[in-house]
């Protein structure tokens, strides 16, 4: 039982995920190349909250891929260093909506 719910986890992940990589770079596109055309700053500061709320669900998805990589004794870790003031900044942005 305790595999299959992995396996059905992993393929749901993995479903979710695929759309992800065309929103996530259609956004940036949007913002490096139109955002100076954009009417207003607030459509540019939507598009930004699309975006992070995005990379915040690839987040979501990838931790729940390792969870099932953690069922499954495939589980690497590797550390990195982020920026704690962005990732707040980040979090209070999605959340004010």
């Amino acid at each position: 039982m305790q595999k299959v719910r992995s396996n059905f986890f992993s393929s749901v992940a993995h479903e979710l995920r695929t759309p992800l990589n065309s929103i996530i770079p259609l956004l940036r596109m949007i913002l490096d190349i139109y955002g100076e055309c954009l009417s207003s700053a607030h459509a540019k500061e939507l598009i930004r909250v699309v975006l992070n709320s995005a990379l915040h669900l690839q987040n979501v998805i990838e931790d729940a891929l390792d969870v099932s990589r953690l069922e499954n004794n495939k589980f690497q870790l590797f550390k990195d260093y982020f920026s704690i003031t962005d990732a707040v900044k980040d979090v209070c942005e999605i959340m004010e909506f």
